[in-house]
């Protein structure tokens, strides 16, 4: 009689298990599938809206990076393309910006300083980055191929100023010397206002966190 009941509960929890959800890693596929469709979207073209802005930046086929936006408290959609140096089939990076805001920061793609000067990095030379600063009320290029070392092009939200990093002079085989030259937007225009250098340890050199102390320390 034991051995019945037994073989009952064994049977019942088989059909259960075969009733249930589909398995954990299902889903995990799926949701796999839908990440990488959505990083593929288009590496030569970046899109960014929210309720007071509106970015949609194009690569086109005879070397230009053509634009079109709608800048805070207008409705009108307006149309802007400039020349890029064409380094690589890939223009538009994931993420290209440190913005320093206090004693935190966060990444993003692109900048706007003062509602209107777009600070644009894109993929130049040897996948390093080349910044390009544009004014969007004026349709001006400020600044072209300005080229930095670092992984992102850090801002300062508070005082509008950003850093970028010279290639790097070798020491030693654990050190490199950085030069970094520090912009500052005011007035709908850009210029240098101090350059400084700094010792990074060949293994840190990408590593985010120690480019944030340092760009913070020039920028504040």
């Amino acid at each position: 009689m034991k051995m019945i009941v037994l073989y009952i509960v064994l049977t019942f929890a088989s059909l259960s298990c075969k009733s249930g959800t589909k398995p954990a890693n299902a889903e995990v596929d799926q949701e796999q599938k839908q990440g990488m469709i959505s990083q593929a979207d288009s590496p030569d073209q970046l899109e960014a809206k929210d309720s007071s802005f509106y970015l949609k930046a194009s690569k086109e086929k005879d070397g230009e990076i053509c634009l079109k936006y709608r800048l805070n408290h207008t409705n009108a959609y307006k149309e802007f393309c400039f020349k890029y140096f064409d380094y690589s089939d890939v223009v538009f990076p994931d993420t290209s910006v440190g913005i320093i805001s206090g004693d935190s920061f966060r990444q993003s793609s692109y900048y706007l300083v003062h509602d209107s000067i777009l600070i644009l990095p894109l993929i130049g030379m040897n996948n390093l980055l080349s910044v390009y600063v544009l004014n969007l009320q004026s349709q001006q290029v400020l600044n072209s191929d300005v080229r930095t070392s670092f992984s992102l092009v850090w801002i300062d939200e508070k005082s509008s100023t950003f850093l970028t990093t010279d290639t790097p002079d070798y020491i030693n085989d654990t050190t490199f010397l950085y030069k970094l030259n520090k912009y500052k937007i005011a007035g709908g225009e850009m210029s240098l206002i101090k350059t400084d250098t700094a010792h990074l340890k060949v293994d840190l050199k990408d590593d985010v966190k120690i480019n944030y102390r340092i760009a913070r320390r020039l920028l504040h």
